[in-house]
């Protein structure tokens, strides 16, 4: 890699200022915006200025992209208006998106940034061949871009490395305190300033007319020996699995769905490097690496679709599966194209990639909208067969419930449910003094209002597995005994340890390893009053981990013997249930009263 003259870079980066003015101004503004508000302890970055920070990394790659497509065209200043409306579609998302991200918890926002984030460097990729088309030229340019986004990195880390020693130098050999935000905002400067300068600076212009390939010897060695290796080695792992599903007869795992869209995409890769030389250049695997790898990766592609179809038939449709059913079309679609297109343009990769990544952000048939209305209508499905069944629900039917509900509270949409459950279910949600925060969803007094009856017997080890379950120092836990109803009162605090703690003339004993609780006489050790503390815990479980949201009856122990009337209330408590269905307590702490009989 040449290393260019003081005099080069000068020239260079006046250049690109010239070229790109209202992009390196984005760029500069940005990165002293986020370089003054570094350090702030007032400001959460990621909190109070979310729509800002995603608002300026989303406007470098549509900015560049725009200049690449007006320079296609002779007249360039007949479409500078396009640069306009960039902006006003920036400042449209900067708008849109909340200021507070304590409102921003759906996902759609993350969601719709990354959506528009990924089409942006899309369109880099294609923007100075939307119009005119040579093979030899885009190849030039998707390795020109490579170089470029190279050289900016190297370059510009080099320079934060350096500065950085220097700034640590300073501190060690002067004694002068270097505040830790100055190195953040050293490196805001490098990665946002002098890494899109640089980049912008490499990039020459009239690439349409660069059409003599420059096919060197590394980008070989990387498709022969790295790349069409890792392919093979996928297809067999694929192809091996295959083979097992068909005799074991049994559905595909959802996640070999992403291992068929990565071979692809890596395929896709491999295309787009060996296309200009596959025929003429003196390699068996890259002569025939088309359209063989196509062929291979059809059978793939139906263990693709019966991988997503059956989560999809099972959980309803999520924004990870549309988006895994929409590259699953789109990956059929390019195998079609590739395989019986004359023309081949490889610009119709990214063009497609970017169509799905803009029109899949919104309207009725987008990410959201058809995810959301998917899990309402299943909701809606489960809940009427509950219904049918006299308010009888399995264990996996409430679960499902539940993580629906949970579904729609992160993209406040419960509203759906009201016309199903005929409940207003806002009327659940606890108000806060903070108008951006809507408040937390009693989800428990929802279940209870419903009056969903559950089987504890079809709660499946799978439901509950590994789940811990606490209550943390139950401050809302109210409750009054009259002490003129017992005769002793004791306080039980165990950790971890069996143990026995006096309470007058009895004793209680705590075994941790079986959870086993007793109550006896000091006077007479045989006769032992059995305290169902597992029968409880195991009930427990079948409840919501977080425990703190049940109501307080349901931590009340209470037997009555003929001898000796026992009530314990729980104020902490800390237990596992583990995939073997075991429990383990940990701790908890607890009021008793005892009275003889």
């Amino acid at each position: 890699m040449k290393i260019p003259s003081l005099t080069e870079i000068t020239t260079k980066a006046e250049s690109a200022f010239k070229r790109f003015p209202i992009t390196l101004v984005w760029s500069i503004l940005g990165s002293l915006y986020c370089m003054s508000i570094v350090g702030d302890s007032s400001i959460d970055l990621f909190e109070d200025k979310s729509n800002v920070l995603l608002t300026l990394s989303l406007g470098i790659s549509w900015l560049i992209g725009i200049q690449f497509f007006v320079e296609q065209f002779k007249n360039k200043k007949k479409w500078l208006w396009l640069k306009v409306v960039v902006l006003a579609l920036l400042g449209l998302f900067y708008w849109y998106y909340p200021s507070v991200y304590h409102y921003t918890q759906n996902p759609i926002y993350l969601t719709r940034f990354f959506l528009y984030l990924i089409a942006g460097h899309l369109f880099v990729l294609f923007a100075p061949f939307l119009v005119k088309w040579d093979k030899n030229a885009y190849w030039n340019y998707l390795n020109l871009t490579g170089v470029a986004i190279t050289r900016s990195l190297f370059f510009s880390g080099i320079l934060f490395l350096g500065l950085v020693l220097a700034l640590v130098a300073i501190d060690a050999l002067f004694d002068i305190t270097i505040k830790g935000e100055r190195y953040g905002q050293l490196f805001i400067f490098c990665i946002g300033t002098v890494n899109t300068w640089i980049y912008l600076a490499d990039f020459p212009k009239n690439v349409i007319q660069n059409t003599t390939i420059q096919f060197n010897k590394a980008i070989e060695v990387l498709v022969k020996y790295i790349l069409i290796p890792l392919v093979i080695l996928y297809l067999l792992i694929l192809y091996a699995y295959s083979a097992k599903i068909v005799i074991e007869w049994e559905l595909p795992k959802g996640w070999v769905s992403y291992l068929v869209i990565a071979l692809s995409v890596l395929g896709y890769v491999i295309q787009i490097i060996i296309n200009p030389i596959q025929k003429s250049i003196q390699s068996w695997t890259i002569n025939r690496f088309f359209p063989w790898f196509y062929f291979l990766l059809i059978p793939l592609n139906i263990l693709l679709f019966v991988a997503i179809f059956r989560r999809i038939n099972d959980y309803g449709i999520t924004e990870n599966r549309y988006f895994v059913l929409a590259i699953a079309i789109w990956n059929v679609a390019m195998i079609a194209y590739l395989l019986l297109s004359k023309t081949k343009a490889l610009r119709t990769i990214p063009i497609s990639l970017f169509a799905i990544a803009i029109f899949s952000s919104f309207g009725f048939w987008g990410a959201h909208s058809v995810s959301i209305a998917s899990q309402t209508k299943r909701f809606e499905n489960i809940f009427t067969s509950i219904k049918e069944n006299n308010n009888n629900a399995t264990g996996l039917e409430l679960s499902q419930l539940k993580s629906i509900l949970n579904y729609l509270e992160e993209h406040e949409k419960i509203t759906n449910l009201n016309k199903i459950t005929q409940l207003n279910l806002e009327d659940f949600r606890q108000v806060t003094s903070d108008p951006n925060i809507p408040g937390y969803l009693e989800k428990n007094k929802i279940w209870k209002k419903l009056g969903i009856n559950v089987d504890p017997l079809s709660i499946t080890v799978e439901q509950q597995n590994d789940t811990y379950y606490n209550l943390d120092n139950y401050s809302n836990y109210k409750f009054s005994e009259s002490i003129k109803e017992f005769d002793y009162f004791t306080y039980l605090k165990y950790y971890n340890t069996s143990k026995t703690i006096d309470a007058g003339e009895y004793e209680v004993e705590l075994d941790m390893e079986s959870i086993k609780m007793s109550v006896h006489s000091k006077n007479d050790t045989t006769n032992k009053i059995e305290i169902p503390l597992h029968e409880k815990l195991t009930t427990l479980s079948y409840k919501n981990p977080r425990l703190n949201n049940l109501d307080k009856e349901n931590f009340i122990i209470e037997v009555k013997t003929n001898t000796l009337h026992v009530k314990m209330y729980f104020n902490e408590l800390s237990f596992r249930l583990k995939s073997d269905n075991h429990l383990e307590l940990y701790h908890f702490s607890s009021f008793m009263f005892l009275k003889e009989n």
